[in-house]
Order: C-alpha cells, then sequence, then structure tokens
C-alpha cells in the first residue's frame, strides 16, 4: 500500500460515512447565509468576507472536528489499523496520508465556500465584485484549515480511544481560538499572562503581549487576511476593517509572510511531534 493508495482509500471510506458532503454542504450554506444576509448593510462583497472571516475562526473548526478527530483514533479502536499497517507501507505513510486526505477535504470545502460568497456577491451587492480579493481569501484561508486539519489530526495519532481524541481536539479548539484570543475575558491567554507577570512581580510589554497573541495559528489567521483588504484599510469607508488591520506597526507579528509562517509551523509541529510518538506506540 503506497502513500497514494492511502490518500485515496482514506477519501473513500470518508465520502462514504457522508462526512465530506456534510462539512462541504455546512460551511457553503453557513457562508452563503453571511454573504446575503450582510448584502443590505454594504456596497462591497467583500465586506462580507471579514464576517466570514470570523465564522472561519470560531465556528469552521468546530464542523472540521467530526472530519479529523477519528481519523486514526478510529481506526486503532476499531483494530482496522492492523490491516493497514500489515501491507507494505510505513507508519510515516499512513500518518501523512490521513493528514492529506482530510486537509484535501477541509481545502474542498473552503474553495467551494468561497464561490458560494463570490457568486453571491455578484448577485446582490451593487458594487463590481473584485475576484483577487476572494482568491486572497480563498488560499489564506485554506493554508489555516490545511494547519488546523494537521493539529487535529495529530491529536488523533497520539491515542487508541475515540473519547480521548474528541477530547483532544476540543480541548486544541478551545486553546488556540477562544482562549487565545481572548473572547473569555476572564478565562484567556493575556489574563493567564498578566496573573503569572503579577505573581512574579514583573510585568509584560504591549509588544511581547501581541507576540504571544498572534503565535497561534488561529489568531495569526485574522491577522494574515489583511492583503484581502488592500486599498481599503485605512480609508475609513470601513471602520471595522480599519479597526482590525489599520496599525502601523512594523513588528513582525504584523507581517502577513510572519502569520501564514505561523499557521504552517503549527500544523507541521504538530504532525511531527505526533508521528514520533505514533512511530513507537503499541498498536496491538
Amino acid at each position: 500500500m503506497s502513500f497514494a493508495t492511502i490518500v485515496r482509500d482514506d477519501f473513500r471510506n470518508a465520502r462514504r460515512s457522508y462526512v465530506v458532503l456534510g462539512v462541504i454542504g455546512a460551511l457553503a450554506a453557513f457562508v452563503g447565509l453571511i454573504v446575503y444576509s450582510v448584502a443590505d448593510y454594504h456596497e462591497d462583497a467583500f465586506r462580507a468576507l471579514f464576517d466570514v472571516s470570523f465564522f472561519f475562526f470560531l465556528v469552521f473548526p468546530l464542523i472540521l472536528i467530526p472530519l479529523t478527530y477519528l481519523s486514526i483514533a478510529g481506526d486503532r479502536e476499531r483494530g482496522s489499523i492492523k490491516h493497514a499497517l500489515g501491507l507494505p507501507n510505513t507508519r510515516a505513510e499512513y500518518v501523512f496520508g490521513k493528514f492529506v486526505s482530510r486537509a484535501t477535504v477541509a481545502v474542498a470545502a473552503v474553495l467551494v465556500a468561497v464561490a458560494v460568497a463570490f457568486v453571491l456577491g455578484i448577485a446582490l451587492y451593487a458594487d463590481p465584485v473584485d475576484p483577487l480579493r476572494f482568491v486572497k481569501f480563498a488560499a489564506i484561508s485554506a493554508l489555516f484549515v490545511a494547519s488546523l486539519s494537521g493539529i487535529f489530526v495529530a491529536c488523533s495519532a497520539l491515542t487508541a480511544r475515540r473519547s480521548r481524541a474528541m477530547f483532544g481536539v476540543i480541548a486544541a479548539y478551545f486553546v488556540l481560538g477562544p482562549f487565545w484570543l481572548g473572547n473569555f475575558p476572564v478565562v484567556s491567554l493575556q489574563a493567564l499572562v498578566n496573573t503569572l507577570a503579577d505573581f512574579l512581580g514583573t510585568s509584560v510589554s504591549e509588544t511581547t503581549l501581541n507576540y504571544i497573541r498572534f503565535s497561534s495559528p488561529n489568531t495569526a489567521y485574522l491577522a494574515g487576511l489583511e492583503p484581502v483588504y488592500d486599498g481599503v484599510v485605512g480609508t475609513g469607508e470601513y471602520s471595522q476593517i480599519d479597526g482590525n488591520y489599520g496599525g502601523d506597526s512594523g513588528e513582525l507579528y504584523a507581517k502577513p509572510w510572519f502569520n501564514y509562517l505561523t499557521m504552517t509551523a503549527w500544523g507541521a509541529v504538530a504532525l511531527g511531534l505526533s508521528y514520533a510518538r505514533f512511530r513507537v506506540a503499541e498498536l496491538g
């Protein structure tokens, strides 16, 4: 069994369980609803992408969880992994084949959803639609979901139990998303850092806090979307976009390429570490 065979078979199995159609359909429906619902308030379709980005940040990972958390742990609990690894292929091919299969579905869901947004943008918004903004949004969002797929598949590779895999991916979602960004003011990364600094009798600069904030793949995704709004940021046309992307910071965390590197590193490192553990795990 080659790497390509693992990818193909895993994709076929996921399709038979309707997970693929569910993920793609749910994402396209939600994105279409968002673009439709804000059409009465804005002239430009790209403004709807701003709202879609926060949906991707907060909700899409939850849609992605059913697609990924059983990718390896499910095979281990059912015992079917013995058949896959009994064929002439390596554990590395198995783990990374699972990642490619699930990430491909996730990226396909993003592309279909953005295509739906583009078509609705043409139909519902007064100003001409700029295809380049949608292409940028799709590419950056695809990188984000590929990174999350790597993290979630890594969680699945670390355990032989479905329940533990589910707990792992939900914990990853909460920590890297709402907790890291500070959606819950009392229970947040910044509150934890400030509490630790007070305990040590020191303080943390705003610059250091920003580096910490943007070191999550989720927050890096939101920051990395700035090129989608080239030519709009700072014009005052859309105050919410200016509020999120109007800063003049020269720090690395404000550079789009740094945000893309952060997302890539999270997915790659998570997969690498999980494979190191999976390579020596007892699968019997």
